[in-house]
C-alpha cells in the first residue's frame, strides 16, 4: 500500500530506460521552455532529460499533465539529465495519479 512507502526516497518510475510516452513534463527556466522526459520520479526529486544544463542551486519550474507548475532546485546537472528537488512535494495519491496516467490533461 503507498502508505507503507518511505516517500522521500521511494522512486515509482526506474531510473534509465523508460519509455518517453510514459511521462513527460514541461520545464521552464527563465524565458527557456522545453517539454522533458521523466527518468526518475518520486514525491520530492524528478530526474529528467534536458536540452541544457543548468548550474546547480538555480530554480526551475515543472509542470505535470494536470497539475500547477511546481518550482524546483537544480542538486545535479550534468550530460543533458538533470536531477531536481521540488520544493513542495508530491502528495503520495497525486504521484501515484501521475503515474498511473489518471492525470493526463494540461490546463
Amino acid at each position: 500500500m503507498w502508505l507503507d512507502r518511505n516517500i522521500q526516497t521511494d522512486a515509482v518510475l526506474p531510473s534509465g530506460g523508460l519509455d518517453s510516452a510514459l511521462l513527460q513534463a514541461s520545464y521552464r527556466r527563465g524565458v527557456f521552455r522545453a517539454k522533458v522526459n521523466v527518468r526518475s520520479l518520486s514525491c520530492a526529486i524528478a530526474q529528467i532529460d534536458c536540452m541544457e544544463n543548468p548550474a546547480i542551486g538555480t530554480t526551475v519550474w515543472l509542470t505535470f499533465a494536470g497539475l500547477e507548475s511546481r518550482a524546483a532546485v537544480v542538486e545535479q546537472s550534468g550530460g543533458f539529465r538533470v536531477m531536481l528537488r521540488l520544493i513542495e512535494p508530491l502528495h503520495p495519491a497525486v504521484l501515484e495519479a501521475l503515474v498511473g496516467g489518471r492525470l493526463r490533461t494540461w490546463h
